[in-house]
């Protein structure tokens, strides 16, 4: 039998130590007792540990965190980043089709770096210092991609190689009404926690991990490291695996999860509510009104705005979306859960979180792409105080 690649996880139980130490020996990204770092040469000679060329290239492919947001609340969000392909056409087309759509553009897109993307873009007075932890590959698309996210104000933590070694793809097909069609390639991440490598610390400012539907059930033994360190957690539920849609698996995950952010479609499938909205939300504020110790859950109703049920049990937060021309609805979710935590990690109630989400979630659905429209809280304030007028008129 061929002997098996030590690991860096082999090379942290041999000395003893985390694998994030091991990780700042490897990168020179932190000063070590004189002690630990003997222990680690030793575990390295001993195992003839070799780190792959991939976690080499690391510390050259991520930009430099900048140091003056050490002041900031720090966001942590834990998922995938890929290259959407946007096509419009009129209508979706039947089997068999063959259509022209107006036009093929790229895009940066993921629900993970979508939430990032727009929790970075608010700025004053709700500013933050967001990180992204994914995996990329060694191609092209990979390098454009951890680009964009440094000009959009997101330190990509590229900490994992994708299988096939290229950027995840999506091809996002847009409809002339709004209505989108997503097809993606697996994401065959699914077995790893991609926090699992990371030294976490605890931090003297605000801090939250953000886990990805996708992530949940294979990060959850990190929710109890992030708490224990003071850390918040919180979790979109898109994409969270269907051995994970039930309720005994909610009712759980909302226990350990500070904020949890849900959309109407997925509560209905996991509870099997057939009811008209107003009846749902009021059977999902019953259900929740019978977990002890649980965190906030927002409910998100698409272009019906959301609801917030508070950890506390107090009332029920209803907040409008804004009354727009749809163009596209991807990642109005996303931005929408990017936003609230932006204003939570705050320290904003919410309430004043929940509604300018609302407004900025429909702010993104005007234009195409799930990054198409980066709103900062400026924007957002504006488009209240222009609704609030309308409205009183």
């Amino acid at each position: 039998m061929p002997r098996k690649r030590p690991t860096i996880a082999d090379v942290a139980r041999t000395a003893g130590v985390s694998i994030g130490t091991v990780s700042n020996f490897i990168n020179g990204t932190a000063g070590l007792k004189e002690g630990t770092r003997d222990r680690i040469e030793k575990a390295v000679s001993a195992l003839m540990y070799r780190p792959s060329s991939f976690a080499r290239s690391l510390p050259g492919r991520a930009a430099r965190r900048p140091k003056n947001l050490d002041h900031l609340p720090r966001l942590l969000v834990a998922g995938r980043v890929s290259v959407d392909f946007l096509c419009r056409v009129d209508v979706l087309p039947h089997r068999d089709d063959r259509i022209t759509a107006s036009h093929i553009d790229k895009a940066l897109g993921g629900p993970a770096a979508n939430l990032a993307v727009a929790a970075a873009g608010i700025g004053a007075p709700y500013a933050l210092d967001v990180e992204l932890a994914t995996a990329v590959g060694q191609d092209p698309e990979s390098d454009w991609a951890l680009g964009a996210l440094s000009k959009l104000g997101v330190h990509a933590l590229p900490i994992r190689n994708t299988p096939n070694n290229r950027l995840s793809q999506a091809i996002v097909i847009i409809e002339r009404n709004g209505s989108r069609t997503i097809i993606s390639e697996p994401f065959e991440l699914g077995e790893v926690d991609l926090t699992a490598n990371l030294d976490i610390q605890p931090e003297r400012r605000p801090a939250c991990l953000h886990i990805e539907g996708f992530h949940y059930e294979t990060m959850t033994a990190s929710i109890a490291r992030f708490h224990q360190a003071g850390w918040k957690v919180s979790l979109h539920s898109a994409g969270l695996p269907k051995s994970a849609r039930t309720p005994e698996t909610f009712t759980q995950m909302v226990k350990q999860i500070d904020l949890t952010f849900i959309n109407d479609v997925m509560i209905r499938e996991i509870f099997d509510f057939r009811s008209r909205m107003a009846t749902t939300i009021e059977e999902v504020r019953l259900m929740l009104s019978r977990i002890k110790q649980r965190g906030t859950v927002v409910l998100t109703l698409g272009e019906f705005g959301a609801v917030v049920f508070p950890a506390n049990g107090g009332p029920q937060i209803e907040v409008p979306a804004l009354p727009v021309n749809r163009v596209d609805a991807t990642g109005a979710g996303d931005s929408f859960a990017g936003i609230f935590l932006a204003l939570w990690l705050h320290g904003a109630s919410l309430d004043d979180a929940a509604r300018y989400a609302a407004i900025g979630a429909s702010l993104t659905t005007t234009v195409e792409g799930a990054q198409g429209y980066i709103a900062d809280f400026a924007t957002l304030k504006a488009a209240a105080l222009a609704n609030n007028a309308v409205m009183a008129n």
